[in-house]
């Protein structure tokens, strides 16, 4: 009993000793220079979490840390320095800035390079380039037949493969529903038809294993895997992911050597071609784990949040279709139900779900960075620098100072003449500004929107009894994309006799 007492003595005293080290001697040394903003040194260990924790409840944080320091600080965390910028006038250079300027790239690869297969690339490659390329009007166009035929195969009134799997009836879970129809969706749209029609469960089940959100939270851990040569189901699933794509990218390095064009929208055949192009001018032999990753890191980006946005806006939908704001939506969706090709301009055209969706976004994001390395000493306001090296960070979140009534559903905050969100244009940033915009917002949306106007067609859809609380079930404390329940958010599926 004496000798765990002891033990329990030491150690407190042990962890005073630290805490008052890190917080007020350490953050003395870091605050010398009065060019650079204020570092906060907080201990990160157990059982003082200092920011780790405060950025769970990343709006009252943001509150009290710019009470204390100003709009703009520094945080030491991990041994690394981040740089959070508040200040509009500082937040628009921020996002007008270059990539050698602030690099999204260099980011990702520093902070979360280990959790990502093949995380080289992410420096050596332009992998928003790519994406540029790609997402153009025409190949937009393209994708939306792709989604709506994918639509159309799986949900069709009279043998539509859901239907034929599960009964004109089921109960499933919205959000594990979301993001594997959202998969299935991107599989055509960023790998081939091929790849669709003959192993679509393949890349569903590989993307699961991969759980690239997991991987973000981790990276310490999957560093240390990496540094001891150590196997994971992630590096399986990777191999398998290859393997899967290969007969693919040797068809498209056939019609390249032969000079043959694709007669039609070939996906696969683009990335090879831009992956082969690219390599050659750095004089460096063509691999197809190249091609592997660019199509990997395209429906990454595709899937991470778009499939929460979709199921919160099937939630917004089931609670409000019999008031006002259900009517105003119901309007969009029988004035274009009938249409049998949707094009651009008629997605453009549903301005009233686009508003539903940005007000799903402003709700659910309770924590998410959008992060870059500075390349050079970078001056903003007040004559005061960022320096070369440190991460910066820009929290989007709710912003809910900005809104009237901002825990209440209502998309014409989103719409003149209100437009709300344009008090302060780079503080609510739901698919970001300048440079530094989203590359695929406009597919995103556009993917949403479709999913959207087709389910609620084809489908009628129930929030089941045991579901009725989800919103108390939302996590609002999490490290990355839009807040999720933590339990399953089951909803009845079932079809509609047209």
């Amino acid at each position: 009993m004496t000798w765990w007492l002891f033990f329990i003595f030491f150690y407190s005293i042990s962890v005073l000793l630290f805490h008052i080290y890190i917080r007020y001697f350490s953050a003395q040394r870091h605050n010398f220079n009065s060019k650079y903003f204020p570092v906060i040194i907080e201990p990160w260990y157990f059982p003082f979490l200092g920011p780790i924790l405060s950025m769970l409840d990343m709006e009252t944080s943001l509150k009290r840390w710019c009470t204390k320091y100003g709009h703009n600080f520094t945080l030491f965390l991990f041994g690394k320095y981040y740089t959070v910028i508040t200040k509009s006038a500082d937040l628009k250079k921020y996002y007008h800035s270059t990539e050698e300027t602030l690099s999204m790239s260099r980011a990702a690869f520093l902070l979360l390079g280990s959790s990502y297969p093949e995380s080289q690339y992410i420096v050596e490659y332009d992998v928003v380039q790519y994406l540029h390329s790609i997402l153009n009007s025409n190949h937009l166009s393209k994708m939306i037949s792709n989604t709506e035929m994918v639509m159309r195969d799986y949900f069709n009134n009279k043998n539509g493969q859901f239907w034929n799997e599960n009964g004109d009836e089921v109960v499933i879970d919205l959000f594990d529903f979301m993001y594997r129809l959202i998969i299935r969706i991107n599989s055509i749209n960023f790998i081939s038809s091929n790849i669709y029609t003959n192993d679509v469960d393949e890349v569903i089940e590989i993307f699961t294993r991969l759980n690239v959100e997991k991987d973000i939270l981790s990276p310490i851990i999957e560093r240390m895997k990496k540094y001891f040569g150590l196997k994971t189901k992630k590096d399986f699933a990777w191999k398998q992911w290859i393997l899967l794509l290969m007969p693919e990218i040797q068809r498209a390095l056939q019609m390249i050597e032969n000079n043959i064009e694709p007669n039609d929208f070939d996906i696969i055949y683009e990335n090879v071609k831009y992956v082969k192009e690219q390599m050659e001018k750095r004089g460096e032999t063509f691999t197809p784990r190249l091609v592997a990753y660019f199509a990997y890191m395209s429906i990454v980006p595709a899937q991470l949040n778009t499939y929460t946005t979709a199921a919160y806006l099937i939630l917004e939908w089931i609670h409000h279709q019999h008031d006002e704001i259900g009517q105003q939506m119901k309007n969009e969706i029988d004035h274009l139900s009938q249409c049998d090709q949707l094009t651009i301009d008629d997605l453009n055209s549903m301005e009233y779900i686009q508003a539903c969706i940005y007000e799903v976004i402003r709700m659910h994001t309770d924590f998410l960075l959008s992060l870059r390395h500075a390349g050079e000493d970078i001056l903003l306001s007040q004559e005061k620098f960022i320096p070369t090296g440190n991460f910066v960070v820009t929290p989007i979140t709710g912003a809910q100072h900005l809104y009237t009534n901002p825990f209440d559903f209502q998309p014409e905050r989103h719409l003149k003449p209100r437009e709300e969100m344009k008090v302060d244009p780079y503080r609510a940033l739901p698919f970001g500004r300048g440079r530094h915009s989203c590359v695929g917002e406009r597919y995103a949306k556009m993917q949403i929107k479709i999913l959207f106007l087709r389910l609620t067609k084809l489908c009628k859809l129930e929030l089941m009894p045991q579901s009725n609380n989800y919103k108390t079930t939302i996590n609002r404390k999490q490290f990355d994309g839009l807040s999720r329940p933590t339990k399953p958010v089951w909803i009845k599926i079932s079809k509609r006799i047209l």
